[in-house]
């Protein structure tokens, strides 16, 4: 079947119907913020590249031909579906303008980033806030290749391609069983962990490294096993048999009549909180009124939350 090449543009077939449509070339052009010379001359391009006679001007009004109405029959169906789809983009396009995909790590997903997120939302209803938990690499990951827009999490070491925001710091605490012999002293120090076996979160890799340093110093080998998440280490905690750190916020929210946390009076750790994005992120309005919104809730959430305990 023969497909003839017609080398008509859009506007020119835009401009046939709404002059059909107004009845008059003036009211077309002016509908369609163009000068009357410039729709006839679209009209006109159009009759020369189909070469039939589309319309017919009376006295009153411009009037189609039977080449005419055909084409206003097609064209109207044809067009109508066209901005049903362009709509649709357009819509697609203005949800994701107004959605913000924000990657965190469990432990900030689940005490800190809940409150900052509703009161975000009651004050930008029209924006979406999803939250996705997953580990830190996963964070990261999520970040470089463009599936979450930001990320919440405590960073570990250098993070190339990523811009890092510090949000706020918080120190480092021991976490022993209740009833382990060091939550009796009243003053716990390095050397007093020695004899006992000690685990930490495996991704705390900047914070081995600081009591390694502090085991070293005092002439002893930093010998610790490691927990994959959170439940885990909790776990091991309430056998007795073991001790942790982690930051204080983590540590007060998860306390129980069998845990009990200590700060060590000679050796002092920070966990720094920030924000993240890539280098090359093109940022929309939503994602950073909500970037800004989250610097200025998240250090009240993190007082919050080791004081709610």
């Amino acid at each position: 079947m023969d497909n003839p090449s017609f080398r008509f543009h859009l506007p020119e077939l835009e401009t046939f119907l709404a002059v059909l449509e107004e009845g008059q070339f003036s009211k077309a052009a002016e509908r369609l913020c163009i000068s009357q010379p410039t729709a006839s001359s679209r009209v006109k391009k159009l009759e020369s590249v189909l070469r039939v006679q589309l319309l017919v001007r009376t006295t009153r009004r411009v009037e189609p031909t039977e080449e005419g109405r055909l084409l206003q029959a097609a064209a109207t169906d044809a067009l109508s579906g066209l901005y049903d789809v362009l709509r649709q983009f357009r819509g697609r396009s203005e949800a994701a303008r107004n959605r913000v995909v924000v990657a965190a790590t469990p432990m900030i997903a689940a005490t800190f980033l809940p409150q900052i997120i509703h009161s975000y939302c009651e004050r930008f209803p029209d924006v979406t806030v999803q939250l996705k938990d997953m580990p830190y690499e996963n964070v990261l990951k999520t970040i470089a290749d463009g599936s979450a827009d930001l990320g919440v999490a405590a960073v570990d070491g250098d993070c190339d391609n990523l811009l890092f925001r510090p949000l706020a710091e918080e120190p480092v605490v021991l976490m022993a069983p209740a009833a382990h012999p060091i939550t009796q002293a009243q003053k716990v120090t390095v050397e007093m962990l020695m004899p006992y076996r000690l685990i930490l979160l495996a991704r705390y890799s900047d914070l081995r490294q600081r009591l390694a340093q502090a085991f070293d110093e005092r002439g002893a080998v930093f010998d610790a096993t490691t927990a994959a998440t959170l439940p885990t280490l909790l776990g091991m905690i309430d056998t007795g048999g073991f001790l942790t750190f982690m930051p204080r916020s983590l540590a007060e929210s998860n306390a129980r009549r069998n845990r009990a946390t200590r700060e060590l009076s000679d050796f002092q750790a920070m966990r720094s909180y920030g924000s993240i994005v890539t280098r090359k992120a093109v940022q929309t309005t939503a994602i950073k009124s909500f970037r800004e919104h989250l610097h200025k809730e998240f250090e009240a959430s993190l007082q919050a939350a080791g004081t709610a305990s």
